[in-house]
């Protein structure tokens, strides 16, 4: 069985619908923004321009990015070797986060030095000059740290699998759990929502979640089966070192039991 044609857990059934509707949302809000800043070119106002031209285009490239994980226009990333199994994301939805993010940089900037001032057009309330440029400037250090991080790491986030340990990687953090500890590989988490997760229940009661599987592997089924089948056959993972595991990933290999 291909990977593409992996089943998809019950769970994830609505997260398309999910996927859908913030493409639309995002959409929407650029093109208004659009219109906002050149309406306001037109008196001359040039920071409303820079700023709103900065913001849609972090909402559009995030929209694409969006677009092409739900469309299953991904293409699986691995690297087998000897310290084990990694998974990478999809290369051009990981350049479309990441250039969308620097867009936003300069609008952020812009906003929270200028909106305090009074010279961006729609905050002109002094709640709006105060509130959204604390909030624009705690967004400007999140971006910037994220994106120092994924610099650091080389990428927005990873999986790696090992014999003995799982590798869970992502903007905000960096989390390495030993297989024994895991009691449970669900497609559900009960701490926070979550769609199409790859969900590590704990020994200890806690989960750990592997976030939007579909930047991984298209449809994200691919990578649900593929730890779930590891976690269910410690024999198998010397694979995971010896150059196998890329061979049972393209070809759909796994144990399909719940």
């Amino acid at each position: 069985m291909s990977v593409l044609d992996l089943p998809d857990p019950d769970e994830w059934r609505r997260s398309s619908r999910f996927a859908a509707a913030a493409i639309v949302a995002c959409i929407g809000v650029a093109l208004a923004y659009l219109g906002l800043g050149a309406a306001a070119s037109t008196c001359g106002d040039y920071l409303t321009l820079a700023v709103t031209i900065g913001f849609s285009a972090f909402l559009i490239l995030f929209a694409s990015a969006v677009l092409l994980i739900m469309l299953g226009r991904t293409t699986s990333r691995t690297v087998s070797d000897a310290t084990g199994f990694t998974v990478w994301p999809d290369r051009r939805t990981t350049a479309l986060i990441l250039a969308g993010s620097v867009a936003a940089i300069p609008s952020l900037l812009v906003f929270v030095v200028a909106a305090p001032l009074g010279a961006i057009e729609f905050a002109q309330t002094r709640a709006l000059q105060t509130v959204w440029a604390g909030a624009a400037a705690v967004a400007l250090c999140t971006v910037m740290y994220g994106l120092l991080l994924a610099w650091r790491r080389g990428g927005i986030g990873h999986v790696k699998l090992t014999p003995a340990m799982i590798e869970n990687v992502d903007v905000r953090s960096e989390r390495a759990l030993e297989w024994d500890d895991v009691v449970d590989v669900a497609a559900h988490a009960e701490s926070r929502r979550a769609p199409r997760a790859v969900v590590l229940r704990l020994r200890d009661g806690s989960e750990e979640i592997i976030g939007m599987a579909d930047i991984y592997v298209p449809g994200g089924a691919g990578l649900y089966w593929l730890v779930r089948h590891y976690w269910k056959h410690p024999g198998d993972r010397e694979e995971l070192v010896d150059g196998r595991a890329p061979k049972r990933l393209a070809e759909g290999k796994f144990d399909l039991s719940t």
